[in-house]
Protein backbone atom coordinates (compact mmCIF):
# COMPACT_ATOMS: atom_id res chain seq x y z
CA UNK A 1 0.00 0.00 0.00
CA UNK A 2 1.27 3.83 -0.77
CA UNK A 3 2.13 5.83 1.86
CA UNK A 4 -0.79 7.49 3.44
CA UNK A 5 -0.40 10.25 6.28
CA UNK A 6 -2.38 9.73 9.15
CA UNK A 7 -5.86 11.58 9.26
CA UNK A 8 -4.99 13.15 12.65
CA UNK A 9 -2.98 16.31 11.84
CA UNK A 10 -4.89 18.87 12.76
CA UNK A 11 -6.89 18.76 16.16
CA UNK A 12 -10.32 17.59 14.87
CA UNK A 13 -12.25 14.48 16.80
CA UNK A 14 -11.70 11.14 16.29
CA UNK A 15 -13.69 9.21 13.63
CA UNK A 16 -16.53 7.25 15.51
CA UNK A 17 -15.65 4.40 13.85
CA UNK A 18 -11.59 4.39 14.98
CA UNK A 19 -13.19 5.54 18.41
CA UNK A 20 -15.20 2.16 18.44
CA UNK A 21 -12.80 -0.31 17.66
CA UNK A 22 -10.41 1.16 20.37
CA UNK A 23 -13.00 0.86 22.55
CA UNK A 24 -13.83 -3.00 21.53
CA UNK A 25 -10.15 -3.50 21.97
CA UNK A 26 -9.67 -1.73 25.51
CA UNK A 27 -12.84 -1.34 27.15
CA UNK A 28 -15.05 2.30 26.65
CA UNK A 29 -13.53 3.39 30.42
CA UNK A 30 -9.93 3.24 28.73
CA UNK A 31 -10.83 5.38 25.75
CA UNK A 32 -11.06 9.44 26.78
CA UNK A 33 -13.08 11.84 23.50
CA UNK A 34 -14.45 14.30 25.43
CA UNK A 35 -12.66 17.30 25.23
CA UNK A 36 -12.37 17.85 29.58
CA UNK A 37 -11.56 14.59 29.77
CA UNK A 38 -8.73 15.03 27.32
CA UNK A 39 -7.82 18.04 28.19
CA UNK A 40 -6.55 16.85 31.59
CA UNK A 41 -3.49 15.13 29.45
CA UNK A 42 -2.59 18.60 27.46
CA UNK A 43 1.00 20.61 28.65
CA UNK A 44 0.34 22.07 31.99
CA UNK A 45 2.34 24.93 31.24
CA UNK A 46 1.31 26.22 27.77
CA UNK A 47 -0.95 29.10 27.91
CA UNK A 48 -4.26 28.07 27.75
CA UNK A 49 -5.84 29.60 24.82
CA UNK A 50 -2.81 27.20 23.15
CA UNK A 51 -4.01 24.70 21.00
CA UNK A 52 -1.04 23.44 18.78
CA UNK A 53 -0.42 20.36 20.41
CA UNK A 54 -4.13 19.51 21.42
CA UNK A 55 -4.76 15.57 20.99
CA UNK A 56 -8.45 14.26 19.82
CA UNK A 57 -8.64 11.14 22.54
CA UNK A 58 -6.32 9.60 24.82
CA UNK A 59 -6.52 5.79 24.92
CA UNK A 60 -5.17 3.92 28.09
CA UNK A 61 -4.37 0.11 27.54
CA UNK A 62 -3.02 -2.12 30.05
CA UNK A 63 -1.59 -5.04 28.33
CA UNK A 64 1.25 -5.61 25.94
CA UNK A 65 -1.37 -7.41 23.97
CA UNK A 66 -3.99 -3.65 24.07
CA UNK A 67 -0.63 -2.16 23.32
CA UNK A 68 -0.08 -4.13 19.82
CA UNK A 69 -4.15 -3.22 19.16
CA UNK A 70 -3.88 0.24 19.60
CA UNK A 71 -1.07 0.23 17.25
CA UNK A 72 -3.05 -1.74 14.58
CA UNK A 73 -6.21 0.22 14.66
CA UNK A 74 -3.91 3.15 14.31
CA UNK A 75 -2.35 1.64 11.10
CA UNK A 76 -5.78 1.03 9.76
CA UNK A 77 -7.19 4.50 10.59
CA UNK A 78 -4.23 6.61 9.46
CA UNK A 79 -4.30 7.65 12.82
CA UNK A 80 -1.03 9.04 14.20
CA UNK A 81 -0.29 7.93 17.74
CA UNK A 82 2.08 9.98 20.73
CA UNK A 83 2.77 7.79 23.43
CA UNK A 84 3.79 8.89 27.27
CA UNK A 85 4.78 6.46 30.35
CA UNK A 86 3.49 8.88 32.88
CA UNK A 87 3.83 12.11 30.91
CA UNK A 88 4.99 14.11 34.08
CA UNK A 89 8.00 15.95 32.61
CA UNK A 90 6.23 18.97 32.19
CA UNK A 91 9.49 20.96 31.18
CA UNK A 92 8.95 19.56 27.87
CA UNK A 93 5.60 19.53 27.66
CA UNK A 94 4.40 16.98 29.92
CA UNK A 95 2.35 14.14 27.65
CA UNK A 96 1.26 16.61 24.78
CA UNK A 97 1.73 15.45 21.37
CA UNK A 98 4.11 16.91 18.93
CA UNK A 99 1.36 16.61 15.91
CA UNK A 100 -2.17 18.52 16.62
CA UNK A 101 -5.04 15.33 16.44
CA UNK A 102 -3.02 12.69 17.76
CA UNK A 103 -4.13 10.17 19.80
CA UNK A 104 -2.49 9.98 22.87
CA UNK A 105 -1.42 6.69 24.41
CA UNK A 106 -1.05 6.66 28.45
CA UNK A 107 0.71 3.72 29.29
CA UNK A 108 -0.10 4.34 33.17
CA UNK A 109 -2.32 1.34 33.41
CA UNK A 110 0.84 -0.69 32.65
CA UNK A 111 2.27 -0.51 36.41
CA UNK A 112 3.64 -3.49 37.04
CA UNK A 113 7.11 -4.72 39.21
CA UNK A 114 7.39 -7.95 37.23
CA UNK A 115 10.36 -9.33 39.00
CA UNK A 116 13.08 -8.33 41.62
CA UNK A 117 16.11 -9.99 41.07
CA UNK A 118 18.30 -9.03 44.27
CA UNK A 119 20.82 -11.30 43.55
CA UNK A 120 21.63 -9.50 40.32
CA UNK A 121 20.90 -6.11 41.43
CA UNK A 122 17.91 -5.64 38.61
CA UNK A 123 14.18 -5.16 37.81
CA UNK A 124 12.22 -5.80 35.39
CA UNK A 125 9.36 -3.21 35.24
CA UNK A 126 6.69 -1.99 33.29
CA UNK A 127 6.39 1.63 31.72
CA UNK A 128 3.68 2.84 34.26
CA UNK A 129 5.64 2.07 36.91
CA UNK A 130 6.83 5.16 38.67
CA UNK A 131 10.08 5.79 40.87
CA UNK A 132 7.30 5.90 43.57
CA UNK A 133 6.11 2.94 42.45
CA UNK A 134 9.33 0.51 42.59
CA UNK A 135 10.97 2.21 45.47
CA UNK A 136 8.09 1.16 47.81
CA UNK A 137 8.31 -2.06 46.16
CA UNK A 138 11.70 -2.77 46.89
CA UNK A 139 10.89 -0.93 50.56
CA UNK A 140 7.81 -3.32 51.15
CA UNK A 141 9.18 -6.75 50.00
CA UNK A 142 12.18 -6.05 52.00
CA UNK A 143 14.95 -6.19 48.92
CA UNK A 144 18.01 -4.80 49.84
CA UNK A 145 18.71 -3.39 45.90
CA UNK A 146 18.65 0.63 46.07
CA UNK A 147 16.71 2.19 42.64
CA UNK A 148 18.02 5.44 41.42
CA UNK A 149 15.56 8.13 40.99
CA UNK A 150 15.47 11.82 39.58
CA UNK A 151 14.73 14.74 41.74
CA UNK A 152 10.84 14.61 41.08
CA UNK A 153 9.86 10.75 41.90
CA UNK A 154 6.44 10.70 39.62
CA UNK A 155 7.89 10.01 36.72
CA UNK A 156 8.12 6.55 34.88
CA UNK A 157 11.00 4.47 35.40
CA UNK A 158 11.20 3.21 31.96
CA UNK A 159 9.93 6.61 30.24
CA UNK A 160 12.59 8.58 32.02
CA UNK A 161 15.28 6.27 31.27
CA UNK A 162 14.45 6.12 27.31
CA UNK A 163 14.25 10.29 27.40
CA UNK A 164 18.06 9.63 28.67
CA UNK A 165 16.80 11.39 31.88
CA UNK A 166 19.66 10.83 35.21
CA UNK A 167 19.40 9.92 38.87
CA UNK A 168 22.16 10.42 41.30
CA UNK A 169 23.19 7.24 43.09
CA UNK A 170 25.70 5.47 41.32
CA UNK A 171 23.10 4.46 38.96
CA UNK A 172 22.08 7.54 37.66
CA UNK A 173 22.71 7.26 34.44
CA UNK A 174 19.42 5.70 33.23
CA UNK A 175 19.48 5.49 29.75
CA UNK A 176 22.77 3.00 30.47
CA UNK A 177 21.07 0.98 33.53
CA UNK A 178 18.28 -0.24 31.08
CA UNK A 179 18.90 -4.20 30.01
CA UNK A 180 16.47 -5.90 27.96
CA UNK A 181 13.71 -4.25 26.08
CA UNK A 182 9.92 -5.78 24.85
CA UNK A 183 8.96 -3.37 22.05
CA UNK A 184 5.42 -2.97 20.18
CA UNK A 185 6.57 -2.08 16.58
CA UNK A 186 5.03 -0.21 14.32
CA UNK A 187 3.25 -2.44 12.59
CA UNK A 188 1.60 -4.30 15.72
CA UNK A 189 4.36 -7.10 16.01
CA UNK A 190 6.49 -7.80 18.93
CA UNK A 191 9.83 -7.51 19.69
CA UNK A 192 12.61 -8.54 22.57
CA UNK A 193 15.76 -6.74 22.25
CA UNK A 194 19.43 -8.50 23.08
CA UNK A 195 19.13 -12.18 24.76
CA UNK A 196 15.48 -11.83 25.11
CA UNK A 197 15.17 -12.36 21.41
CA UNK A 198 16.22 -16.37 22.12
CA UNK A 199 13.27 -17.97 24.02
CA UNK A 200 13.93 -19.09 28.04
CA UNK A 201 17.12 -17.22 27.89
CA UNK A 202 18.32 -16.40 31.22
CA UNK A 203 20.35 -14.06 30.92
CA UNK A 204 18.26 -11.19 28.72
CA UNK A 205 18.08 -8.22 31.86
CA UNK A 206 21.69 -8.95 33.26
CA UNK A 207 23.66 -8.97 29.38
CA UNK A 208 22.75 -5.79 27.58
CA UNK A 209 23.77 -6.71 24.59
CA UNK A 210 22.64 -10.13 22.31
CA UNK A 211 23.92 -11.31 18.80
CA UNK A 212 24.50 -9.46 15.96
CA UNK A 213 22.71 -5.14 15.59
CA UNK A 214 22.37 -3.96 18.68
CA UNK A 215 18.77 -2.41 19.19
CA UNK A 216 17.95 -1.17 22.36
CA UNK A 217 19.32 2.68 21.42
CA UNK A 218 16.62 2.69 18.43
CA UNK A 219 13.95 2.98 21.00
CA UNK A 220 15.42 5.65 22.87
CA UNK A 221 13.89 9.19 22.37
CA UNK A 222 12.32 7.56 19.48
CA UNK A 223 9.17 7.05 17.57
CA UNK A 224 10.19 3.90 16.27
CA UNK A 225 8.21 1.03 18.46
CA UNK A 226 6.23 1.40 22.11
CA UNK A 227 8.26 -0.36 24.83
CA UNK A 228 5.89 -2.41 27.36
CA UNK A 229 8.57 -3.62 29.56
CA UNK A 230 12.47 -3.28 30.69
CA UNK A 231 14.90 -4.48 33.22
CA UNK A 232 16.48 -1.69 35.25
CA UNK A 233 19.91 -2.40 36.58
CA UNK A 234 19.55 -1.50 40.98
CA UNK A 235 22.38 -1.29 43.30
CA UNK A 236 23.21 -3.18 46.17
CA UNK A 237 22.32 -2.08 49.30
CA UNK A 238 25.69 0.05 50.75
CA UNK A 239 27.17 -0.38 54.08
CA UNK A 240 27.67 2.76 54.48
CA UNK A 241 26.24 5.91 52.47
CA UNK A 242 27.61 9.54 52.73
CA UNK A 243 25.51 12.18 51.26
CA UNK A 244 28.15 14.92 50.68
CA UNK A 245 28.51 19.40 50.19
CA UNK A 246 30.76 21.09 48.96
CA UNK A 247 30.04 25.15 49.12
CA UNK A 248 32.53 27.99 47.67
CA UNK A 249 31.83 31.28 47.78
CA UNK A 250 32.66 33.10 44.64
CA UNK A 251 30.47 33.19 41.14
CA UNK A 252 34.25 33.29 39.52
CA UNK A 253 35.30 30.03 41.48
CA UNK A 254 32.95 27.31 39.62
CA UNK A 255 35.49 26.52 37.09
CA UNK A 256 38.10 25.74 39.55
CA UNK A 257 35.41 23.85 41.45
CA UNK A 258 34.32 21.58 38.18
CA UNK A 259 37.74 20.83 37.29
CA UNK A 260 38.48 19.81 41.03
CA UNK A 261 35.57 17.47 41.08
CA UNK A 262 36.37 15.96 37.47
CA UNK A 263 39.75 13.65 38.50
CA UNK A 264 37.20 12.11 41.70
CA UNK A 265 35.06 11.04 38.32
CA UNK A 266 37.29 10.16 36.55
CA UNK A 267 38.60 7.63 39.11
CA UNK A 268 35.07 7.41 40.79
CA UNK A 269 36.54 8.36 43.66
CA UNK A 270 32.93 9.94 43.72
CA UNK A 271 30.63 7.09 42.40
CA UNK A 272 27.23 9.23 41.66
CA UNK A 273 26.91 12.10 39.19
CA UNK A 274 27.31 15.07 41.48
CA UNK A 275 24.77 18.10 41.14
CA UNK A 276 25.74 21.74 41.16
CA UNK A 277 23.25 24.37 42.25
CA UNK A 278 22.45 28.00 42.08
CA UNK A 279 21.39 29.89 45.44
CA UNK A 280 18.45 31.18 44.05
CA UNK A 281 17.24 27.36 43.07
CA UNK A 282 18.07 26.58 47.52
CA UNK A 283 16.49 29.44 48.38
CA UNK A 284 13.30 28.28 46.32
CA UNK A 285 13.07 24.74 47.92
CA UNK A 286 14.55 25.31 51.40
CA UNK A 287 11.62 26.06 54.39
CA UNK A 288 12.08 29.62 55.40
CA UNK A 289 13.78 30.89 53.37
CA UNK A 290 13.21 34.60 51.84
CA UNK A 291 10.40 34.88 49.28
CA UNK A 292 11.47 35.70 45.37
CA UNK A 293 9.95 39.52 45.98
CA UNK A 294 12.64 39.50 49.41
CA UNK A 295 15.62 38.82 47.00
CA UNK A 296 14.65 41.12 44.40
CA UNK A 297 11.55 42.57 43.67
CA UNK A 298 12.41 43.74 40.04
CA UNK A 299 11.96 41.22 36.98
CA UNK A 300 14.21 38.55 36.06
CA UNK A 301 17.19 37.64 35.96
CA UNK A 302 18.31 38.30 39.48
CA UNK A 303 20.99 40.78 39.47
CA UNK A 304 24.75 38.99 41.02
CA UNK A 305 24.42 41.13 44.42
CA UNK A 306 21.57 40.05 45.02
CA UNK A 307 22.09 36.45 44.98
CA UNK A 308 25.38 37.09 47.02
CA UNK A 309 23.09 38.84 49.91
CA UNK A 310 20.88 36.11 49.52
CA UNK A 311 23.78 33.39 49.96
CA UNK A 312 25.24 35.53 52.67
CA UNK A 313 21.76 35.35 54.24
CA UNK A 314 21.28 31.74 54.50
CA UNK A 315 25.41 30.72 54.94
CA UNK A 316 25.47 28.61 51.90
CA UNK A 317 27.72 29.02 48.92
CA UNK A 318 27.67 30.96 45.65
CA UNK A 319 27.73 27.39 44.22
CA UNK A 320 26.63 24.45 45.80
CA UNK A 321 27.46 20.80 44.95
CA UNK A 322 26.28 17.79 46.44
CA UNK A 323 27.47 14.49 45.66
CA UNK A 324 27.48 11.26 47.34
CA UNK A 325 30.32 7.89 48.46
CA UNK A 326 28.93 4.39 49.03
CA UNK A 327 30.94 0.95 50.39
CA UNK A 328 32.36 0.09 53.62
CA UNK A 329 33.01 2.74 55.92
CA UNK A 330 36.53 2.71 55.72
CA UNK A 331 36.11 2.74 52.13
CA UNK A 332 33.80 5.90 52.62
CA UNK A 333 36.15 7.59 54.95
CA UNK A 334 39.03 7.45 52.90
CA UNK A 335 37.57 8.67 49.77
CA UNK A 336 35.97 11.53 51.87
CA UNK A 337 39.45 12.29 52.36
CA UNK A 338 40.30 12.51 49.23
CA UNK A 339 37.13 14.82 48.19
CA UNK A 340 38.38 17.11 50.80
CA UNK A 341 41.60 17.30 49.75
CA UNK A 342 41.58 17.75 46.19
CA UNK A 343 39.24 20.85 46.72
CA UNK A 344 40.79 22.49 49.14
CA UNK A 345 42.80 24.56 46.21
CA UNK A 346 39.88 26.87 46.49
CA UNK A 347 40.22 29.54 49.03
CA UNK A 348 37.06 29.12 51.10
CA UNK A 349 35.69 26.11 49.72
CA UNK A 350 33.51 23.88 52.61
CA UNK A 351 33.32 20.32 52.28
CA UNK A 352 30.72 18.43 54.60
CA UNK A 353 29.13 15.50 54.52
CA UNK A 354 26.83 13.14 56.68
CA UNK A 355 27.19 9.14 57.09
CA UNK A 356 24.45 6.88 57.51
CA UNK A 357 24.34 2.97 57.54
CA UNK A 358 22.68 1.65 54.31
CA UNK A 359 20.07 -0.13 55.60
CA UNK A 360 18.59 2.66 57.78
CA UNK A 361 18.94 5.48 55.78
CA UNK A 362 15.46 5.42 54.34
CA UNK A 363 14.20 6.42 57.82
CA UNK A 364 16.84 8.52 58.99
CA UNK A 365 17.76 10.88 55.89
CA UNK A 366 15.64 14.07 56.18
CA UNK A 367 17.58 16.54 53.72
CA UNK A 368 16.41 16.23 50.13
CA UNK A 369 19.85 16.12 49.00
CA UNK A 370 20.61 12.99 50.96
CA UNK A 371 17.29 11.03 50.16
CA UNK A 372 17.34 11.69 46.49
CA UNK A 373 21.66 10.18 46.19
CA UNK A 374 20.29 6.95 48.21
CA UNK A 375 17.52 6.94 45.48
CA UNK A 376 14.22 7.79 47.47
CA UNK A 377 12.19 9.64 45.70
CA UNK A 378 10.30 12.75 46.79
CA UNK A 379 8.56 16.23 45.31
CA UNK A 380 10.06 18.74 46.95
CA UNK A 381 12.01 20.78 44.30
CA UNK A 382 8.12 21.73 42.95
CA UNK A 383 8.20 24.32 45.15
CA UNK A 384 10.68 26.22 43.13
CA UNK A 385 8.04 26.58 40.96
CA UNK A 386 5.21 28.96 42.84
CA UNK A 387 9.04 30.91 44.48
CA UNK A 388 9.38 31.80 41.15
CA UNK A 389 6.27 32.28 39.47
CA UNK A 390 3.26 32.35 42.09
CA UNK A 391 0.52 29.74 42.32
CA UNK A 392 0.85 27.52 38.72
CA UNK A 393 3.68 28.94 37.78
CA UNK A 394 5.16 26.71 34.99
CA UNK A 395 9.05 26.63 33.46
CA UNK A 396 10.78 25.09 30.24
CA UNK A 397 14.18 23.17 31.10
CA UNK A 398 17.00 24.51 28.86
CA UNK A 399 19.21 21.44 28.61
CA UNK A 400 22.96 21.09 26.75
CA UNK A 401 25.42 19.21 26.97
CA UNK A 402 29.36 20.13 27.16
CA UNK A 403 32.64 18.64 27.99
CA UNK A 404 33.61 18.60 31.66
CA UNK A 405 36.04 20.94 31.92
CA UNK A 406 35.43 24.36 33.75
CA UNK A 407 35.93 26.55 31.11
CA UNK A 408 33.28 25.03 28.77
CA UNK A 409 30.60 25.72 31.28
CA UNK A 410 32.31 29.26 32.22
CA UNK A 411 31.44 29.73 28.54
CA UNK A 412 28.10 28.44 28.25
CA UNK A 413 27.22 30.13 31.46
CA UNK A 414 28.54 33.35 29.65
CA UNK A 415 26.14 32.95 26.22
CA UNK A 416 22.99 31.83 28.54
CA UNK A 417 23.88 35.00 30.64
CA UNK A 418 24.08 37.52 27.48
CA UNK A 419 20.92 36.10 26.37
CA UNK A 420 18.64 36.50 29.08
CA UNK A 421 19.85 39.68 30.29
CA UNK A 422 16.68 41.83 29.79
CA UNK A 423 14.49 39.22 28.97
CA UNK A 424 12.35 39.55 32.35
CA UNK A 425 12.86 35.89 32.87
CA UNK A 426 13.71 34.23 35.92
CA UNK A 427 16.11 31.33 35.42
CA UNK A 428 18.74 29.34 37.38
CA UNK A 429 21.24 27.42 36.05
CA UNK A 430 22.10 23.51 37.30
CA UNK A 431 24.37 21.52 36.44
CA UNK A 432 24.77 17.50 36.60
CA UNK A 433 28.31 15.95 35.83
CA UNK A 434 28.90 12.84 34.38
CA UNK A 435 32.40 11.08 34.41
CA UNK A 436 33.62 13.04 31.38
CA UNK A 437 30.63 15.60 30.08
CA UNK A 438 28.50 18.19 32.45
CA UNK A 439 24.42 18.95 31.62
CA UNK A 440 23.77 22.03 31.79
CA UNK A 441 20.26 22.63 32.38
CA UNK A 442 19.03 26.29 32.38
CA UNK A 443 15.04 26.57 34.31
CA UNK A 444 13.14 29.05 32.67
CA UNK A 445 10.39 30.45 35.13
CA UNK A 446 7.27 31.59 34.09
CA UNK A 447 3.64 32.25 34.62
CA UNK A 448 1.86 30.22 31.87
CA UNK A 449 -1.71 32.52 32.74
CA UNK A 450 0.31 35.15 31.54
CA UNK A 451 0.42 34.83 28.02
CA UNK A 452 3.30 37.73 27.09
CA UNK A 453 5.43 36.05 29.66
CA UNK A 454 4.74 32.34 28.59
CA UNK A 455 5.55 33.54 25.06
CA UNK A 456 8.51 35.62 26.14
CA UNK A 457 9.75 32.21 27.18
CA UNK A 458 8.90 30.36 24.46
CA UNK A 459 10.32 32.79 21.54
CA UNK A 460 13.29 33.00 23.49
CA UNK A 461 14.41 29.19 23.58
CA UNK A 462 14.94 28.63 19.79
CA UNK A 463 17.77 31.53 20.15
CA UNK A 464 19.08 29.86 22.74
CA UNK A 465 19.21 26.46 20.94
CA UNK A 466 21.15 28.66 18.22
CA UNK A 467 23.39 30.16 20.43
CA UNK A 468 24.70 27.52 22.01
CA UNK A 469 24.96 25.21 19.18
CA UNK A 470 27.43 28.19 17.16
CA UNK A 471 29.55 27.81 20.51
CA UNK A 472 29.39 23.52 20.22
CA UNK A 473 27.65 23.00 22.78
CA UNK A 474 23.70 20.75 21.78
CA UNK A 475 20.63 20.20 23.63
CA UNK A 476 19.93 16.53 24.70
CA UNK A 477 16.25 16.52 25.27
CA UNK A 478 14.00 19.12 24.78
CA UNK A 479 10.13 20.45 24.34
CA UNK A 480 7.74 19.16 21.80
CA UNK A 481 7.73 22.91 20.29
CA UNK A 482 11.36 22.75 19.80
CA UNK A 483 12.09 19.31 18.66
CA UNK A 484 12.35 20.38 15.21
CA UNK A 485 14.84 23.55 15.83
CA UNK A 486 17.07 21.15 17.88
CA UNK A 487 17.39 18.58 15.65
CA UNK A 488 18.18 21.24 12.58
CA UNK A 489 21.30 21.93 14.84
CA UNK A 490 22.92 18.54 14.69
CA UNK A 491 23.36 18.96 10.78
CA UNK A 492 27.04 17.79 9.90
CA UNK A 493 27.06 15.75 6.52
CA UNK A 494 23.75 17.86 5.47
CA UNK A 495 21.97 16.04 7.99
CA UNK A 496 23.79 13.00 7.39
CA UNK A 497 22.19 11.66 10.89
CA UNK A 498 18.35 12.93 10.62
CA UNK A 499 18.51 11.56 6.82
CA UNK A 500 19.68 8.30 8.50
CA UNK A 501 16.73 8.10 10.91
CA UNK A 502 14.31 9.59 8.47
CA UNK A 503 15.03 6.16 6.30
CA UNK A 504 14.50 3.89 9.38
CA UNK A 505 11.45 5.51 9.87
CA UNK A 506 10.22 5.34 6.67
CA UNK A 507 11.38 1.54 6.46
CA UNK A 508 9.62 0.27 9.94
CA UNK A 509 6.70 3.19 10.25
CA UNK A 510 5.79 3.83 6.80
CA UNK A 511 2.39 5.15 7.72
CA UNK A 512 3.90 7.63 9.97
CA UNK A 513 1.21 6.39 12.76
CA UNK A 514 4.28 6.31 16.04
CA UNK A 515 5.01 9.49 17.46
CA UNK A 516 5.73 11.84 13.89
CA UNK A 517 8.21 14.66 14.54
CA UNK A 518 9.37 13.05 18.03
CA UNK A 519 12.91 14.71 18.03
CA UNK A 520 12.71 16.32 14.85
CA UNK A 521 12.04 12.54 12.48
CA UNK A 522 8.96 12.94 10.48
CA UNK A 523 7.86 10.14 8.43
CA UNK A 524 7.61 10.99 4.63
CA UNK A 525 4.34 12.08 3.80
CA UNK A 526 4.65 14.62 6.78
CA UNK A 527 7.78 16.19 6.46
CA UNK A 528 6.52 19.46 5.07
CA UNK A 529 5.17 19.93 8.72
CA UNK A 530 8.77 20.39 10.20
CA UNK A 531 9.35 24.03 11.58
CA UNK A 532 12.73 24.93 12.33
CA UNK A 533 11.59 28.40 13.04
CA UNK A 534 9.20 27.94 15.75
CA UNK A 535 7.42 30.71 16.90
CA UNK A 536 4.43 32.29 19.59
Amino acid sequence: MPFQPPSQTAARPLSQAAADAFAAALGADAVLTSPDSVDEFRDPFSHPAWTDHAASAVVMPATAEEVQAVVRIAGEHRIALWTFSQGRNNAYGGPAPRVPGSVQVSLRRMNRVLEVNEELAYAVVEPGVRFFDLYDHLRAQGHRVWSSAPDLGWGSVIGNALDHGVGYTVDGDHAARLCGLEVVLPDGSLLRTGMGAMSGNRSWHAYPRGFGPTADGLFKQSGLGIVTRAGIWLMPEPECYLSGGVQVPRKEDLPALVDAIRPLLLDRTIQNQPAIGHPLFVAAVMDGSPTRAEVYDGPGPVPEEAVLRLARHMDIGRWNTRFALYGTEGIVDARFARVRQALSVIPGARVVGEKFAGHAVHDTARDQNAQVQAGIPSLDLMRALSWYSGEGGGHLDFSTVSPLRGADVVRAHALLDDRLAGSGLDYDPAMILGQRHIINVAQLYFDPADEKQTGDAYRLYPELVRTLAGAGYGVYRTHVDFMDVVADQYGWGDHALRRFNERLKDALDPHGVLAPGKQGVWPAGLRHLRDVSPSR
